[in-house]
């Protein structure tokens, strides 16, 4: 992608290689709705390295989705730059796989054509690998069946593993267990941290949910209301591997505090300002 709006002095330095980083340089997004400028994140400045479980949360309207999509490559920034492994995002790519809130399985093809369709596209169909991983998620047996035929939780066990089928080095979700009910989200959490502690992938994971964030990350990233920076960095000394029960303990509760504080104040300076 080109951007005829930047400028040399926002080209940025070429950051050094690393598997699976994400590097932000001035990062910058307007949107331009009728007419009327309105800038969805404003220069934001963050390194996720390898291997890093990263939480956004914040309020709505913050910019989560914008700045998760920017990392995709799906819309350009106005301003700045990203770079993935050293190499500045240009597009979508292999290396970067993504998960929505809504699944996006093809409803004409059976789960294990799903599954098999991005390996297939590049011509790196793995024999049983669909199996595998249907396996994996704990839903072995349905290659056969549509999307329609399963239930919203196995769903996403199935776009999980149609990522994975890719072998991304990054995974990037959008809210993926939102429209879970409770007891198949924290399914879905022990589950996708298996999955990441076995892999060891980049995962930036928005959430509008404090527990699912902290619970999940190494690091909670929270937003302002807008435009969308970063306000706070929560680190999350909890050690892992982690189980459910974690969340009630002293140390989890006062995270969440903490997080839900900036949030809440967040919040309150949108209304005040009619955001």
């Amino acid at each position: 992608m080109s951007n005829d709006n930047q400028t040399a002095s926002d080209a940025g330095v070429r950051p050094d290689n690393q598997d699976g980083s994400i590097q932000m340089q001035n990062l910058t997004k307007i949107y331009d709705p009728d007419g009327e400028s309105v800038t969805a994140i404003d220069e934001i400045e963050l390194n996720i390295e390898a291997g890093e479980f990263v939480s956004l949360v914040g309020p709505s309207g913050c910019g989560k989705s914008t700045l998760l999509d920017c990392i995709a490559g799906f819309i350009e920034p106005t301003y700045g730059h990203i770079y993935v492994d050293g190499t500045r995002v240009d597009g979508p790519g292999a290396d970067r796989g993504v998960v929505f809130q809504e699944n996006r399985l093809l409803p004409w093809k059976t789960v294990r054509e799903n599954i098999n369709l991005g390996p297939k596209m590049r011509s790196e169909t793995i024999d049983g690998r669909a199996e595998e991983l249907l396996s994996k998620m704990g839903i072995e047996g349905t290659g056969d069946q549509y999307p329609t035929e399963l239930s919203g939780g196995m769903q996403q066990r199935a776009e999980i593993a149609r990522l994975l089928a890719n072998d991304p080095e990054i995974m990037l979700m959008d809210e993926p267990f939102s429209a879970l009910d409770a007891l198949t989200k924290e399914i879905m959490q022990e589950l996708l941290l298996e999955i990441w502690e076995e892999d060891n992938r980049t995962v930036v994971f928005i959430t509008h949910d404090v527990e699912e964030a902290i619970f999940l990350a190494d690091r909670v990233l929270i937003m302002t209301a807008g435009p969308g920076r970063i306000k706070e960095t929560i680190d999350v000394d909890i050690e892992r591997p982690r189980d459910l029960d974690v969340t009630t303990t002293p140390q989890f509760n006062e995270l969440k505090e903490e997080a839900l504080g900036h949030i809440v104040e967040e919040a309150r300076e949108a209304m005040e300002s009619g955001q």
